[in-house]
């Protein structure tokens, strides 16, 4: 049988205090016992005194006077007096005990002290000293069994008071723990459902004290686990996207591949054909290889820190618009740059990429007689073009791995669908916002607005 931790403090902390309160119990009943014992000792000395008193002022009344009667006949008197008093008195001069009310021949030793002694079965407290100027001495003995009878009342007395609230502390303390551990008997049932699965369940944080507060601890854990198993979730869902649009990507070129190298094999094509599907299969490899860099690019971005420096965003945008300038009149796109200062805190290398990227796909979206404009101007850059611009829906997947706006588009100028998912990863590794305004025929505008701090964000 498993015992739970409130029982285990329950029957700890009633055999503490069992031990604790029995031990005060008869500690009080011996002291108490020990009080009396004293105080009847020195009731006997008092009583003892007066009685050798008074028989030597009778006793030297008698020899003095003229009343001859013997000795023995006074301290007979005396004997049977306090004898009624279970009090035995005895006379002995020199060895000789000239009269005694004891049974027997009373125990004559330890003179001048009170001592205990048993005396036909019953404790007595004796006191024995010589009187009359050493004549004589007086043996004295009272019985003292009533303070063993007030002894065993006494110990009944507080036995019983002990059991009493011995009895009335065990039922409260029960209560108490019982309900003390109310609240973590409701946060072990939370705790199962939550390990069976159920994660809507929360704690009770009812109350004020430390388990309200352990409570409340728990519910941010739970709700902490369950943002992280959400974002887990997600995270394995972008992760198979992903892997499912590029097996769906890669079939394409590898399928082309070896549809034109199986054609390349027949002995009667022409060698006009041959170089052509030649020319075909670099093609579809070099988009291949395109597709594998861009992987590699944004795996790199999200798993490593970039340095940041001091980066002129103006000196990029007319970098990237001399590259693209012979690609944009190729496709009769103007593509001009608006003369602004900006200085982000960057990485030089991949904000390059990331305005060659956004100014190739703003170039691809022109029609013959379009215009791109790249501009930058504080800590703002953008690129904008008068495209074919964006719907909403097409707009909230734009970042995704592999998403095409126009899938023929795309693949027909051998684009891998990774640009602007590469973008976002460099975007969020600087701390910088990526904005799209676009609308559906008349263009999109992106805008980048850096950050001005010069830390890496976490």
């Amino acid at each position: 049988m498993k015992i739970r931790f409130w029982q285990k403090t329950y029957i700890l902390t009633l055999l503490l205090f069992l031990v604790c309160l029995y031990t005060g119990v008869f500690s009080l009943a011996y002291y108490t016992y020990g009080k009396s014992v004293e105080n009847a000792e020195s009731l006997c000395g008092s009583e003892y005194g007066y009685i050798s008193r008074s028989f030597e002022r009778d006793f030297n009344a008698m020899t003095s006077g003229s009343d001859k009667s013997s000795p023995s006949l006074l301290m007979e008197s005396y004997g049977n007096h306090y004898k009624s008093e279970r009090i035995l008195l005895a006379f002995r001069k020199e060895d000789n005990i000239i009269y005694s009310s004891f049974d027997g021949t009373p125990e004559t030793s330890g003179s001048g002290k009170i001592r205990e002694a048993e005396i036909n079965g019953s404790r007595h407290i004796m006191i024995v000293s010589e009187i009359c100027s050493g004549e004589y001495t007086l043996i004295y003995a009272k019985d003292a069994s009533t303070l063993d009878n007030e002894f065993r009342r006494l110990m009944i007395t507080y036995s019983a008071v002990a059991a009493f609230v011995s009895a009335v502390l065990a039922v409260s303390l029960l209560f108490v723990l019982k309900k003390l551990s109310v609240p973590l008997e409701k946060l072990q049932k939370t705790t199962e459902k939550i390990s069976s699965g159920d994660m809507t369940v929360t704690a009770d944080e009812s109350g004020k004290d430390e388990f309200s507060e352990l409570a409340k601890s728990f519910n941010i854990m739970v709700s902490t686990v369950k943002d992280q198993m959400a974002e887990l979730e997600k995270d394995a869902e972008r992760k198979q996207l992903l892997v499912d649009n590029m097996a769906h990507e890669m079939r394409t070129p590898l399928t082309s591949i070896r549809g034109y190298a199986e054609y390349i094999e027949r002995a009667a094509v022409p060698d006009e054909e041959k170089s052509d599907a030649a020319r075909r299969i670099v093609s579809e490899t070099d988009r291949l290889k395109r597709i594998s860099e861009k992987i590699l690019d944004i795996s790199f971005i999200r798993e490593n820190k970039i340095n940041r420096e001091p980066v002129d965003i103006s000196i990029i945008l007319r970098d990237t618009a001399g590259r693209l300038e012979q690609k944009a009149k190729e496709r009769g796109v103007f593509l001009t740059v608006s003369e602004g200062e900006c200085t982000a805190y960057g990485d030089e290398t991949l904000l390059s990429m990331l305005f060659y990227n956004l100014t190739d796909n703003a170039i691809k979206a022109c029609r013959e007689g379009g215009k791109v404009v790249l501009s930058c101007e504080g800590m703002t850059a953008s690129v904008a073009d008068n495209g074919k611009g964006m719907t909403k829906e097409q707009l909230s997947h734009i970042t995704e791995p592999f998403y095409r706006t126009d899938r023929s588009r795309s693949r027909a100028e051998g684009g891998a669908g990774l640009g602007l998912s590469l973008c976002d990863r460099i975007i969020k590794a600087h701390g910088a916002e990526m904005i799209f305004t676009s609308e559906y025929g008349k263009g999109t505008e992106i805008k980048i607005i850096f950050s001005s701090s010069e830390t890496s964000p976490t």
